[in-house]
């Protein structure tokens, strides 16, 4: 396992273009967000979006409601030759603290709990996260089943 690796919010477009291979590696064609949805998320929520560096540096990682309690999170992804190192739940832990540090940082409980979609097989990395998962989704994205999983602050 890498263990320089540094979990901070992405500072750049470039760096967004740096993760969107990731998103498309991560998820099926009809699955992945776009570069366009990233940069979107990226523009009007810059605070939300996290990646894990290396040493070097190197990335390995519809709408914003400005006043809204709950993050959902859209992805997380690693490279495919750096899965199983446990840097998925070292990402989810570091982006729930940065969270947390956020709401400290405001002085109230801003953001209430975070949220995502999880395929059924990473359910179970989310519950070691701390996620609830509350059952198969009502929502429909591409081919498979996905499971509704929420994290209380």
């Amino acid at each position: 396992m890498d263990c320089d690796l540094k979990f901070r919010n992405l500072h750049s477009e470039d760096e967004v273009h740096v993760a969107h291979p990731l998103e498309v590696a991560g998820y099926s064609e009809e699955e992945a967000a776009s570069l366009e949805g990233m940069l979107y998320r990226f523009k009007h929520a810059p605070h939300l979006f996290m990646g894990a560096f290396d040493s070097t540096g190197e990335l390995s990682m519809s709408t914003h409601d400005s006043k809204g309690t709950t993050v959902c999170v859209h992805s997380v992804c690693v490279a495919p030759q750096q899965r199983r190192q446990g840097i998925a739940s070292r990402l989810l832990g570091a982006y729930t603290e940065s969270i947390k540090q956020y709401n400290a940082r405001e002085g109230e409980k801003v953001i209430e709990r975070l949220a995502m979609l999880s395929r059924e097989d990473l359910v179970p990395m989310y519950r070691r996260a701390g996620y609830t998962c509350l059952g198969q989704s009502g929502i429909v994205h591409g081919t498979e089943k996905w499971y509704d999983c929420v994290l209380c602050l």
